[in-house]
């Protein structure tokens, strides 16, 4: 027995540390003369991996694009170093600007695995210049094959993925993968959208398209002549307004969806709808993969107009195209003159699918709208670099090479996020540092002309920041210029209520700041980056928001919260007018007092008692859990447990008893039992929020007749459509793993196990998923049910934070912490 246990306890040491087994030593060699150059050969051992004609190339162009310049192959003229840290230097005159530069590279082998390179460019004679590098890696051998984060066998061209990284196999099997630092540091969006003009919601393509080709991989037609290569390009962006564009023929037939009368004349086309769900015309596309359309249409009639693009496998309709026009589904037209759609799209490789399009109605109403003009154009854009070299500060892009053996797609995914996280001196655990990477991924610059940080949840919610998913996120990191620069971004959205906004949007406003966290948030903030940094804040930017929750919150100033939102992640629903019924919201509230005394404003400790007191009075006795919404006594909810979180990871002062948090935590039923899981006897994934019931099951999901979230629940729950997925029973990471700290923290003996489970099912429970995710459903049949909008979250790494509180990391473990 206890051999037995101790294998087991050296399996969760693997497991959760991530150890990799890889003997081979990775080392560099510089090859070249002085008279023809330096670059660097990368090796494993003595075989040569990566054998590169130049260490980059540059294109270089001052700010009205009037003039450019190129350096189409950089090699150093003198180095420094050793196998393991090699220099490359060499100052170039750039004539047709005039103008000396000085460039550095430096090749670093981190550990067994990682090389950190980095391009170092500085100029002092010139206000500011754009530029375009591209990095371009060649195997020694012809590889056996390319791989994509999201792709196992990759044809080549562009490689536009939810995360930027390729790599490619040896003869030998060996992977040599290539990644890249954040793109707050090198200066690129993974943006490919904008929100679109008026009140039509969704989103269309970009017309100056930054970045398109970050990751970059040889076709097979460059592959049969012979050229190899991975390719990554910082700064350059594609303007579709300049450029060719090639008018497309529409031949396609269209097929009639739903109830329509359609009548065409010419290039007009009339649709009389008849009430149903989706009423119009659906015609394949001539789009094919990696290239980039615009299309457009002049409208009118009586009701919005909805554009959808979904992509198609031997016939059959699959998701919606992501990198362009999406959730169209309200355009507003007007009745009596023409309204021009114009939206662009940039389609990736999307494995040879066909595209089909639908233009027509979703009111289910009935009505007439006409369409004429229809129109799609293929774009051969002009390619412009965007990067900025300023005067007299250095510019860096930094990338990573990994070595490891070829094992399977599924690794190369994980290494890719492990990789990065080690390659940026980060420690932790397996599941750690793919968190880590990941919010790194998503943390870019606002737009090709403002290089302020910008964070956004997932690719899905791209091109939006939400303010508060990226507190969750930031907040993780002890990164001083991303905990001040994105605080600041916040500030800057506050209203003349002292209101900070719920999201930022580049290219688009926004106007959406109400009384959500958003706010308690921003002043958490504030004392987290006086406390981390000793900076001195904006006061008149937190005099206004102490004042906007002072009064917002508790008017009547007796310690009782009240909002028209949840002041939680739950926030599908407004309450009007102000509720008080909700756990979350009365504990939230005491936190933001407690904030606010500590920010140095006067709050007696009987007000926040009051507020604590009135959080605790929430648990109910009988039922022996805290009421998500006292309408609705049935419900049990993990976000009734995060102000406590808070609390012990802000103030370390708990606000309830061990009693009320195990109780709690007893009643909420974990799903997803795997046998292969660290802890078999427990379930892997929990309900975010969920119904109990006296039956021996325990539990159920919400339906139309009982559920918290009105209209809401009663469109989306009926016939158990969403039993087990969104906040119907889905399982979302952040919540649920701080619930478990709150758990260990007040003495409940299954934190630990249900903490490792929940870590295990985030990477393993979806094998074709193993990254990061919105919510995991609890109630599923085949992994092809779950929703692709949700990979990738990156609020998910505040379980860092978590694992501080709980006592299993420490800020040193982060490489930005400073004492």
């Amino acid at each position: 027995m206890r051999i037995k246990n101790i294998k087991y306890q050296f399996f969760l040491f693997l497991f959760f540390v991530g150890t990799t087994i890889f003997s081979q030593n990775i080392n560099l060699k510089v090859v070249g003369n002085a008279e023809q150059g330096f670059n660097v050969d990368i090796y494993s051992g003595n075989q040569l991996l990566v054998h590169n004609s130049e260490e980059f190339s540059l294109k270089a162009a001052n700010l009205d694009l009037s003039e450019t310049t190129e350096i189409p192959a950089w090699k150093g003229s003198e180095w420094t170093g050793n196998e393991n840290l090699v220099k490359l230097s060499r100052e170039t005159y750039l004539s047709d600007f005039d103008l000396n530069l000085s460039i550095t590279v430096t090749y670093e082998v981190i550990n067994q695995q990682v090389i950190k390179k980095s391009v170092d460019l500085f100029q002092s004679g010139m206000p500011t210049l754009y530029f375009t590098i591209k990095e371009t890696s060649k195997p020694a051998e012809t590889p056996l094959k390319y791989v994509t984060f999201e792709h196992d066998n990759f044809p080549g061209g562009f490689s536009h993925e939810m995360y930027p990284s390729a790599g490619f196999v040896t003869p030998n099997n060996l992977l040599v993968g290539f990644l890249m630092d954040a793109g707050y540091k090198n200066h690129y969006t993974r943006t490919t959208r904008r929100r679109f003009n008026g009140h039509g919601g969704g989103f269309v393509g970009m017309r100056k398209l930054p970045d398109p080709e970050l990751v970059s991989v040889a076709t097979l037609a460059e592959r049969a002549i012979g050229k190899e290569y991975i390719q990554q390009t910082f700064g350059e962006m594609f303007n579709l307004d300049t450029g060719n564009d090639i008018i497309l023929k529409l031949d396609n037939p269209y097929k009639k969806v739903g109830n329509v009368d359609i009548e065409r004349q010419s290039e007009l086309i009339t649709l009389n709808c008849e009430p149903s769900n989706r009423s119009g015309i659906e015609f394949l596309t001539p789009f094919t993969d990696q290239k980039i359309y615009t299309v457009s249409f002049l409208a009118k009639g009586n009701s919005p107009i909805a554009v959808k693009l979904f992509r198609n496998k031997n016939g059959l309709k699959t998701v919606e195209l992501e990198h362009g026009i999406k959730y169209i589904d309200q355009f507003p037209i007007n009745e009596n003159e023409w309204t021009l759609f114009k939206g662009s799209i940039m389609v990736p490789y999307i494995e040879h699918d066909s595209v089909t399009m639908f233009v027509g109605s979703q009111s289910g109403k009935k009505c007439t709208i006409q369409i004429k003009d229809l129109q799609i154009v293929e774009h051969q854009p002009e390619k412009q670099p965007y990067n900025k070299m300023n005067m007299g500060e250095k510019a860096t892009i930094t990338t990573y090479i990994f070595v490891e053996p070829w094992k399977n797609h599924h690794d190369f995914v994980i290494s890719s996020q492990t990789r990065l996280a080690e390659g940026k001196g980060f420690q932790g655990t397996l599941i750690e540092k793919m968190l880590y990477a990941n919010f790194n991924m998503l943390t870019w610059i606002t737009s090709i002309n403002d290089f302020t940080p910008f964070n956004v949840p997932n690719m899905n919610y791209a091109p939006d920041m939400y303010n508060r998913d990226s507190f969750f996120s930031i907040v993780s990191s002890y990164n001083e210029e991303l905990n001040l620069k994105i605080w600041e971004q916040w500030a800057k959205t506050q209203n003349n209520k002292g209101a900070i906004a719920t999201i930022i949007t580049p290219y688009m406003g926004a106007i959406e700041a109400k009384d959500n966290e958003a706010t308690i948030q921003f002043l958490i903030w504030a004392m987290m980056n006086k406390r981390r940094f000793g900076v001195t804040l904006p006061k008149e930017k937190i005099d206004k928001a102490v004042s906007y929750v002072l009064n917002e919150f508790d008017e009547n100033k007796d310690g009782i919260c009240e909002s028209h939102f949840t002041l939680s992640q739950v926030d599908i629903i407004k309450y009007d007018p102000k509720t008080d019924r909700l756990a979350v919201n009365q504990g939230m509230f005491a936190i933001a007092l407690r904030t606010i005394k500590e920010l140095g404003y006067e709050i007696s400790e009987a007000y926040i008692e009051k507020a604590e007191i009135a959080y605790r009075n929430f648990y109910d006795i009988q039922r022996k859990h805290l009421l998500f919404d006292k309408d609705f006594p049935d419900v049990i909810s993990l976000t009734d447990l995060e102000p406590e979180f808070f609390a012990l990871w802000l103030f370390n002062s708990p606000m309830l008893t061990d009693e009320m948090v195990i109780n709690h935590l007893e009643q909420i039923p974990v799903l997803n039992k795997m046998s292969n899981s660290p802890h078999s006897e427990y379930g892997t994934t929990a309900p975010v929020c969920i119904r109990l019931t006296d039956d021996e099951k325990g539990y159920a999901y919400l339906s139309p007749e009982y559920q918290p979230f009105m209209e809401f629940g009663e469109i989306n729950y009926k016939d158990g459509a969403r039993d087990g997925f969104y906040y119907n029973g889905g399982s979302w990471m952040r919540p649920e793993y701080c619930a478990y700290v709150v758990g260990q923290k007040h003495g409940w003996k299954k934190a630990k196990a249900l903490m490792e489970n929940r870590a295990w099912a985030e990477i393993n429970l979806n094998p074709n998923w193993p990254y990061s995710k919105e919510f995991i459903p609890t109630k599923w049949t085949t992994t092809d049910s779950w929703w692709p909008s949700t990979r990738g979250l990156s609020w998910n790494v505040f379980i860092l934070m978590a694992n501080e509180v709980a006592g299993f990391r420490t800020p040193e473990m982060d490489p930005d912490f400073k004492k």
